[in-house]
């Protein structure tokens, strides 16, 4: 299993200090600067950490496409909670929605100890910012050939899983993001019936684009948004409605 270490500190309303490891040598501390004052800085600071250390740094050797087979042990109970859904902390729920998309799954734990962490005679911080626009979101991007750069909402995932009947349903997210990424991948016709049935649901069809692949029975559905930004809000089979 992979495992991520970290714990947080608070540093002011604005900063967080994060010691992070994975294993017992490979380890750092980023000191976490949020665009928003917040009394839990550290809360919200370990879990921007988290993300830039997966996703952007991939500390793992390799950028996680699920939560499956992985481990974070984390200095916050409220991480986990989030995870589960059951935080009362809703302020710091988009900044743990990758907890429940991308890594749903994901064993966590929480402990306080540092233990093999850096100290900071050993190691110089490394500052990164915590801007809410970057890490409190429910989607991820995705770079496609086809499409472009498409935001996978959480929703579309779900509805992605329920409905496969093949690929990797452990793996929903890395599953559907391999579909995406298919070059072939082309806008298909949808009948007035089904226009009308996403202008009720999402407010209007002008914006609505539904790819797909002639071999294949699922319909991407996409609102494409007025300053050009693709999300992906659904998958349904062609004779869905």
């Amino acid at each position: 299993m992979m495992i991520l270490t970290t714990v947080s500190e608070k540093v002011s309303e604005t900063e967080a200090r994060v010691f992070w490891r994975v294993g017992t040598k490979k380890k750092g501390i980023l000191d976490v600067t949020l665009d928003f004052a917040h009394e839990e800085s550290a809360l919200l600071g370990e879990l921007v950490a988290i993300q830039h250390l997966l996703f952007a740094k991939k500390v793992l050797d390799r950028e996680p496409g699920s939560g499956q087979g992985y481990k974070l042990v984390v200095s916050k109970g409220a991480i986990r909670k989030l995870a589960l859904g059951k935080s009362s902390k809703k302020f710091a729920s988009k900044f743990a929605g990758f907890l429940t998309n991308r890594m749903k799954g994901v064993t966590i734990e929480v402990s306080q100890s540092y233990e093999f962490m850096p100290s900071l005679d050993e190691c110089e911080p490394e500052s990164i910012g915590g801007e809410r626009q970057v890490y409190a979101k429910t989607f991820d991007e995705v770079e496609t050939p086809a499409m472009g750069c498409v935001k996978v909402t959480k929703h579309a995932v779900e509805q992605y899983q329920v409905r496969i009947t093949s690929g990797s349903p452990k793996k929903p997210w890395a599953s559907l993001v391999n579909r995406l990424k298919h070059p072939e991948l082309r806008i298909q016709p949808l009948d007035a019936k089904v226009l009308a049935h996403k202008a009720r649901k999402y407010g209007r069809s002008d914006n609505v684009e539904a790819w797909g692949h002639p071999t294949s029975s699922f319909i991407y559905l996409v609102i494409r948004e007025d300053n050009g930004e693709r999300f992906l809000v659904t998958v349904f089979e062609r004779d869905e409605v």
